[in-house]
This record gives structure tokens, sequence and C-alpha cells, in this order.
């Protein structure tokens, strides 16, 4: 017998659409912000972790389902599922409107640096940094890429709307929750902000290990949008046209190249370092 009811709309693939975990699944929900359409635990849970689940499920509206553990590892096809499961719907990605919102701002915002003792090396206002991440394709590399622009308290993540994975419970898991606590702004032309960007006096940057430049002797203090390609092709070629500059990372050793990720977090971190200090 058919339903009149639309179907409700999953992140992915059914069983990409699954959460599990105790951190992910109650940081997620605990956050508010990515949709959570229903939460399973397993029934025989430590009694102080379901009261947890069941203040959180009743906070947020959230209906909750205690069932067996193998009714955990069939819905999800997960065995390390650790007794929490979260059904999830499509991830909140911002626009251009709100993009726009903060593109060419003059007020710059507060973080705080570190030294590598743990001594506080400087904390003001600091210039603006961007990631823009064209068609990124690993789940465990963009959610890699996630983790380190939180770690540098990036202003915002950007990605594409054709050729980029998306936001899945696969991703949040690789970003260890990271996806709970950055901008991430979905646009249709990545060429076409990355122009308005550069009119705004943001220097677009481009990791390319073709480059001559090294990283460590490129300014990068001013606002920065960091563009990082796809683990196949690289950055398109239309993108690097708009491109302030290129810069590479220095390959030691006998390997040629850094994946995505960990290209990503070392630019991330110069970037950072450049920004903090005087």
């Amino acid at each position: 017998m058919s339903s009149s009811r639309p179907p409700k709309k999953f992140a992915a693939s059914h069983q990409r659409s699954w959460l599990w975990g105790h951190h992910a699944v109650l940081e997620t929900v605990r956050a508010g912000r990515w949709p959570v359409m229903e939460l399973f635990a397993d029934r025989t849970l430590n009694r102080d972790v379901l009261k947890q689940v069941t203040e959180l499920a009743g906070r947020h509206g959230i209906r909750l389902e205690l069932v067996d553990a193998k009714r955990l590892e069939q819905l999800s096809n997960q065995p390390d599922h650790q007794g929490l499961l979260a059904r999830m719907g499509e991830f909140p990605c911002k626009g251009l409107p709100e993009l726009h919102e903060i593109i060419g701002q003059t007020d710059q915002h507060q973080t705080k640096a570190f030294s590598a003792k743990g001594k506080k090396a400087k904390s003001g206002n600091l210039p603006k940094l961007f990631v823009v991440c064209d068609r990124l394709q690993d789940a465990h590399n963009f959610g890699a890429i996630l983790r380190c622009c939180d770690a540098v308290k990036a202003d915002g993540v950007i990605v594409g709307e054709r050729s980029q994975v998306a936001i899945t419970p696969h991703v949040a898991r690789a970003s260890s929750g990271a996806v709970n606590h950055l901008e991430i702004y979905r646009v249709a032309s990545l060429s076409q902000l990355l122009e308005q960007m550069k009119e705004a006096g943001t220097s677009i940057v481009a990791a390319s290990e073709k480059s001559k430049t090294l990283h460590w002797d490129t300014e990068l203090k001013g606002d920065v949008a960091l563009v990082i390609g796809s683990e196949a092709t690289g950055i398109a070629p239309e993108l690097l046209e708009r491109c302030t500059l290129q810069v590479a990372i220095p390959m030691l050793g006998g390997v040629s190249s850094l994946n995505a990720a960990v290209a990503a977090g070392i630019l991330m971190y110069e970037c950072r370092r450049q920004q903090t200090h005087e």
C-alpha cells in the first residue's frame, strides 16, 4: 500500500545516512545544527548514558527508540556502533548570500594562538582565513581538512555544488565532529566567487606542487582564501587563473607530493602563523 506522505530527505544513500558512536552522535545532537531525524539506542546501555540520550532527544524533539544491539548493526551495517545510531537529514550548508555578508568585511575576529611550548604567542584580531575545496571526492580526506579548519578557526569552508563529496556521517566522523562547529558554504560557481573575493581584497592562494614558490617564502598575512584541489586532478584551470599566487610545500624525500588533507593542514597553519605573529 502506498503512502501519501512525502519521503523524508536523507543525507545520501540509506547506509550513509547513519551516524554512529557515542561521541559523534551525542555531540551532533547537542550542537543542534545538523537535523537528526531519529535516534536508536541499545536498551542495555549504561544508565547514565541512556539518561543523557533521552534528555537530549527530548530537548531537541527527536524520536528515540530503544532496541537491541543486533538491530543497531542491522540498520547501520556497522558493528562498532557503540550502542547509538542517528538517522541524519541533509547537512545545512549556507549559501552565497550568507558568504557575501562576510567577504570584504573590515572587522576581524578574536583568535588566540599559542607557541609550541604552550605559551600564548599573540591574542588579538586576525585577518580572515577561508578554505576553498575544489571537487574533493574522498570522505576521509575532506573530513580531515574540516578538522584542520576547526583547529585554526577558519572563517569559512567553501565547496562547489558539483563533483564534491557531501557532508555525510563518514565525513563527520573523519572530522571528529568539526562539522558541528564550522561555517560551511556551498556555491554554484567557485570561479565567480574567487573573482569576487579577490576584488574584495582577499589573496587567493592555490596549493600547487608544480609551483616554484615555497609556502614559507610567501607573505600570507592578510585575508586569505586557500584553494585545495581534487585528489585526482588538482585545482581546475579556471580556478588557477583566478588565484593571486600559487605555493608549493617543499618535498625533501623520495615522494613528490602530499595528500590534500596534509597539504591543507600545513598551509593553514602557515597562514595562521604569519597572521598571528608580528
